[in-house]
């Protein structure tokens, strides 16, 4: 079983974020487990420049991505998990796998940036897409059996993915995403 898991950036700045995450996965069934991590504050301070000085939607899309990079590594030093962070590791562990003793953290850079051409799914290249949307498309490329969205918020029940997007829950880019997945859970990180 293969899983991708979702640490949203909103959590970042929780106390018991290590232990709460460890006691979720304890409480899961055994997968190899792919974490990326939300940009939370430091992706709001951007949105903020951005509102008082406008850079294209393009530019500061990939901006936002590479600050990614920054939250993948604090999350492998807290959780001790490896970091797959170069193009050799990734494409190890599409050929070989990745580790199925603990989760791996992966950047987001290394699978999706400006000079990926991606035929089959593609993602708008604004404010419309998060990591929500991001972690859908690397579920779609490594074939996860689950993506699973770790939120800090209450996930009302029996919501479609688009409701989801129009509360803000998600992004507006993930139902379209959602839509190529086999299995998705978003849910409140106890």
């Amino acid at each position: 079983m293969r899983r991708v898991m979702k640490i949203g950036g909103s959590l970042l700045l929780r106390d018991n974020l290590v232990t709460a995450v460890n006691q979720w996965i304890d409480a899961q069934s055994g997968a190899q487990t792919i974490v990326i991590v939300g940009g939370g504050n430091l992706i709001n301070a951007v949105r903020e420049l951005d509102r008082l000085r406008q850079v294209d939607n393009q530019s500061i899309h990939w901006i936002c991505v590479d600050i990614l990079t920054a939250t993948a590594r604090f999350a492998s030093q807290w959780f001790g998990w490896p970091l797959i962070e170069t193009q050799a590791e990734w494409n190890t562990g599409l050929k070989q796998g990745f580790c199925i003793d603990q989760p791996v953290v992966v950047t987001p850079s290394i699978f999706y940036n400006a000079n990926t051409l991606l035929t089959d799914v593609t993602l708008p290249v604004d404010w419309s897409t998060t990591t929500d949307s991001i972690a859908a498309l690397l579920a779609h490329l490594v074939q996860a059996d689950e993506l699973v969205l770790l939120k800090s918020c209450p996930i009302p029940p029996a919501q479609t993915h688009q409701q989801l997007a129009d509360s803000g829950i998600v992004d507006p880019a993930f139902p379209d995403i959602a839509k190529s997945l086999t299995k998705v859970r978003i849910e409140q990180l106890p």
